[in-house]
């Protein structure tokens, strides 16, 4: 039998399944619980040897991926994925991450799936996945992949929630959020499927992701890069079964995601109109379903103390979510684990399998105490961190910026170039610029962004170049170059 705690004294999630009561999720006991799960994509070659060192870090959970076109193959990885997460007593969820493969910078190599749907057959969709790959899933293939998926763990609630759909994007011609448009309204989407693998597994967690936005939210109340719940609050998703809905978001430093402001009293009242307000008005948890950083310097520290001050409660005084009682804080995902240099983010492993102490120092923030009566479910004094991100409150003013340095290249979503005024450049899914999360309208077609003496450059899918220094300034030449 599997032992309760990990090593750093952080609890294990009981067994049994979990459901949600207002914004908590609880046991099935009715006790709240948090899910302190640790991505995984890669590095399967030990399975039993890697899920052990997951126990011991302290992680109650993994969250591991599944694409519609591997899906047969993906199952055979997650059965021993599962298998090794029972013997350890941890728990699982499964997301759906894309229809196909990836390849290259023009699908993402996968991270997201560009055409912003969860299909790419009919409907909306070009008959692509927006990425160069063509198309093999149909929204009604969608739904039969997750029930084949769902009725193959029924009854094992080891694997304890199905988040439906990896990072789904919000721009013109893809999803919508309660409009009835059968092809976009992504919500009547997570009610038809929630409902169908609640029909064969009804134990399970219905994880609903909201759509990435960098340009603005559904209420019109703002930017919703890390995915927008604005009308979660009013439009919910309701399925037969109740009590089994988390809403979940994705959040990584400007590093990463080329957000404008990633910290701060302006990122939690961003986070606050998105979707912290579920939590804070106890409608329904939310669970951060990726967060990570290579924790590279103080801008990547002041990104980690806003985004765990802001889900430990301790940032209430600025409209955020507090806990009281038994109350645990908001639930996590760190990504990812694994040795992994040159990704951003780096993995959580050094080359020898030691834990990386600075990104420790922030996951080890966000892990489960059952005992905890603090309300925020942080890290007790007994069991130190290294190198701890302050938690005081309010939270910090923005870091300075450190610039990205020459000849960086960009070539993917999810990325970004730093300039030395602190502008974020990144690549859009429709392949135009932004520019601190800004779409620059003159452009398109672009697959990558380069850095160098200062100055940016951006290259198209025929392989001419434009650049410019500043923001404002126009792109030029004004026919491209090809050098």
């Amino acid at each position: 039998m599997a032992s309760t705690s990990s090593s750093t004294g952080a609890s294990l999630l009981p067994s049994g399944y979990l459901s949600t009561q207002g914004s908590q999720i609880v046991d099935a006991s009715g006790n709240p619980v948090r899910i302190a799960s640790i991505g995984w994509n890669q590095g399967f070659d030990n399975i039993p040897a890697s899920v052990a060192a997951m126990k011991a870090a302290g992680f109650n959970t993994i969250r591991v991926s599944w694409v519609n076109a591997s899906l047969a193959s993906d199952l055979q990885r997650i059965d021993q994925v599962v298998a090794a997460a029972k013997a350890n007593g941890l728990k699982v969820i499964l997301d759906n991450h894309t229809n196909e493969e990836g390849h290259s910078a023009a699908d993402n190599y996968g991270a997201q799936q560009r055409n912003g749907l969860w299909y790419d057959v009919g409907g909306a969709s070009d008959g692509t996945d927006g990425g160069g790959n063509r198309g093999t899933v149909t929204d009604a293939k969608f739904l039969q992949d997750w029930v084949t998926v769902a009725q193959r763990y029924a009854g094992n609630d080891t694997v304890a929630g199905f988040d439906i759909r990896n990072e789904p994007l919000a721009y013109g011609g893809m999803c919508t959020w309660g409009d009835g448009n059968a092809a976009t309204d992504i919500r009547a989407m997570y009610q038809r499927v929630g409902n169908a693998v609640q029909a064969v597994n009804p134990g399970a967690l219905i994880i609903c992701e909201g759509p990435q936005n960098y340009t603005s939210n559904f209420a019109g109340t703002g930017t919703a890069p890390w995915g927008d719940l604005s009308l979660a609050g009013s439009k919910p998703v309701t399925l037969n079964v109740g009590n089994k809905v988390v809403y979940s978001v994705h959040d990584y430093p400007q590093e990463i995601s080329g957000i404008g402001v990633d910290n701060g009293a302006a990122k939690v009242a961003a986070m606050n109109a998105d979707w912290g307000y579920l939590v804070k008005n106890n409608i329904a948890p939310v669970w951060i379903g990726e967060m990570g950083s290579s924790m590279q310097d103080g801008t990547d520290q002041a990104w980690a103390q806003t985004l765990l001050d802001y889900m430990n409660g301790k940032l209430g005084a600025q409209g955020g979510p507090t806990f009281t009682g038994n109350q645990q804080g908001i639930s996590g995902d760190w990504w990812a684990w694994g040795y992994l240099p040159g990704q951003y983010p780096n993995g959580t492993l050094n080359a020898d399998g030691s834990l990386k102490a600075d990104q420790k120092a922030v996951w080890s923030q966000m892990l489960f105490f059952k005992n905890n009566t603090s309300g925020g479910g942080t890290t007790p004094t007994s069991t130190p961190a290294p190198t701890p991100v302050p938690t005081s409150t309010p939270a910090p003013t923005s870091a300075p910026v450190k610039a990205s340095p020459d000849n960086t290249v960009v070539d993917t979503i999810g990325r970004a170039i730093i300039d030395a005024k602190g502008n974020a450049w990144s690549i859009t899914s429709t392949g135009q610029v932004a520019v601190n999360g800004v779409v620059d309208q003159t452009t398109g077609r672009v697959v990558e962004l380069a850095y160098e003496k200062g100055v940016i450059w951006q290259e198209n899918a025929d392989h001419l170049w434009w650049s410019k220094t500043a923001p404002t300034d126009a792109w030029g030449p004004a026919e491209g170059t090809a050098t």
